[in-house]
């Protein structure tokens, strides 16, 4: 058994040392431990919603295409080939031509094939095919809308004909739900066999999954880029901050997945920590329900904007957190540095804003928060900064916390009328100047969508039908910028912060570079003895 390996029921709380579950202490670098707060749900990558089931995923699956993540950049990563070693896209954007990599075998010893890859994409495209997933259609939406067709020539080559040119596809495809299925575990198991035993082609595979224990994954030898460096990995889940940090400094786990800036500050000067900032795009807010009374104004909404001040929320995230001052996060491929912040912290023309609007003051308007998880260690501290601004302006909010997994289920039919909206954080996609549609399109209002606050602007969907169908990089982020200025003016979010994403690696942990990602390359992490 591995010496000291903290192996906790990724439900409970807190954590005890001792025992362990994935070797002997002779095996000690053998084994590396990723810890998270949260539990890891079954792993059906196109029916997860999550980031920690997703990183957990990236570790088994493999998708068609991935972002380097072997170089620290300080813009998005660039694509590159996976399981499709090349691709060639038609004149007019709309055929991209895959060559499926070859030699490649799923866990389960099945061979890679492109008609494999077809039947993923049937499972989200084709209602008559029978491994059709209702659930798993819907939440892959977002890259599916724009798909016409698939088909297959050969063993090797792929076709995705899309119903409109969308220079970005390749970004979507890059998404981990994306990751691609052994097509024997499609044929043959139901929805929650596919999530309970999953089989990709990633570095890593697993026995089985069982949700609220424990996930330990063991390397795959005939890995497609070559052998794992290590030899196993365990995914445990640590509820308590304080105790993850002494777990890591103890050396009782090796790697916290997703730091907290308390975390952080807790590891500030010990040299026997590595603390990594990859500084991927993302965006935290509080999503407003644009049907909800008060919430509905679009004055309001904007002095709530104005309310809120975001460098003391940076200031008391100790520097892991930077200001979000409109709808583009830096290191999306749209961001402008030398574009003017379009909302600071002003409460007088907040208050100014709420007396156009013609509201009933003090404003009550109720929210949901997550209680805890990765990204939201201080959830709390950062709504009851909110609320201090918001009540400087005769706004009351009530703010209920809820778990994480629960709340998204919650909002994900959208709002009710009586929830003026969420505090949630986004960062899967969002260095694609396209995130911002997927986000605030009028056509991805649920259940088509996540555009969970109802909000509808028809002249934003036509600035984003114009961006989609623009072929030049350059061309196409200004337009998208356009599509921002609306945006911003209808205020449909509180518009909050960007998290840096610190992740805080054991001294002895080696391989993982700062790519702008909230993932990192398994097949290269390594442990010294």
């Amino acid at each position: 058994m591995l010496a000291g390996l903290i192996a906790v029921p990724l439900a409970m709380s807190g954590c005890t040392a001792g025992g362990g579950s994935a070797g002997s202490g002779a095996a000690a670098a053998e084994t590396i431990v990723l810890a998270a707060q949260g539990e890891v749900p079954p792993l059906d990558p196109q029916r997860l919603t999550g980031t920690i089931g997703l990183r957990v995923s990236d570790a088994i699956y493999d998708t068609l295409v991935r972002e380097n993540l072997s170089e620290a950049t300080k813009g998005a990563s660039k694509i590159a080939p996976a399981l499709a070693e090349s691709w060639e896209v038609s004149e007019d954007g709309l055929t991209y031509d895959f060559t499926i990599r070859g030699g490649v075998t799923f866990h389960d010893g099945t061979e890679l094939t492109a008609e494999a890859v077809k039947l993923n994409f049937d499972r989200i495209l084709d209602p008559d095919s029978p491994v059709y997933s209702e659930t798993a259609a819907a939440n892959m939406k977002f890259l599916t809308r724009w798909i016409a067709s698939t088909s297959v020539k050969g063993t090797g080559e792929f076709t995705v004909t899309l119903s409109n040119s969308f220079p970005e596809f390749l970004g979507l495809l890059s998404d981990r739900r994306m990751g691609i299925i052994s097509p024997k575990l499609l044929q043959t198991a139901d929805e929650d066999q596919i999530a309970a035993t999953p089989i990709g082609t990633g570095p890593y595979s697993t026995d089985g999954i069982v949700q609220g224990e424990d996930i330990q994954l063991e390397r795959n030898a005939d890995y497609w880029r070559g052998e794992p460096k290590t030899r196993r990995l365990l995914f445990t889940s640590i509820s308590d901050a304080n105790t993850m940090v002494s777990a890591l400094q103890t050396r009782q786990i090796d790697v916290i997945l997703s730091a907290g800036s308390a975390q952080v500050a807790q590891l500030k000067g010990d040299e026997s920590v590595t603390v990594q900032y990859p500084d991927p795009a993302n965006s935290y807010f509080i999503r407003l329900n644009t049907r909800a009374a008060g919430t509905d104004n679009k004055l309001v909404r904007q002095a709530l904007n104005y309310a809120v001040d975001r460098e003391g929320i940076a200031a008391v995230m100790n520097g892991q957190a930077s200001p979000l001052p409109g709808a583009i996060p830096a290191g999306n491929r749209a961001w402008d540095p030398t574009v003017n912040d379009t909302y600071t912290y002003d409460p007088e023309r907040a208050k100014t804003l709420l007396r156009q609007a013609g509201v009933d003051m003090p404003l009550q308007i109720s929210i949901m928060a997550p209680s805890e998880g990765p990204g939201f260690s201080q959830a709390r501290d950062v709504m009851s900064l909110v609320q201090e601004d918001f009540a400087k302006v005769g706004v009351e909010l009530d703010v209920q916390f809820m778990e994480f997994t629960a709340m998204v289920a919650e909002e994900s039919a959208g709002y009710a009328d009586d929830i003026a909206g969420s505090f949630n954080g986004w960062t899967t996609g969002s260095e694609l100047a396209y995130w911002l549609e997927n986000m605030f399109s009028p056509d991805l209002i649920p259940p088509t969508g996540t555009n969970r606050g109802w909000y509808q602007n028809v002249e934003l969907g036509n600035v984003f039908a114009q961006g989609r169908a623009e072929l030049n990089d350059d061309a196409r982020n200004a337009i998208y910028r356009q599509a921002a200025e609306i945006i911003d003016e209808d205020a449909p979010w509180v518009f909050l912060y960007q998290d840096r994403l610190p992740r805080a690696f054991a001294a002895n942990v080696l391989g993982p570079v700062e790519a702008p990602s909230v993932y990192f390359d398994y097949s290269v992490l390594q442990k010294s003895e």
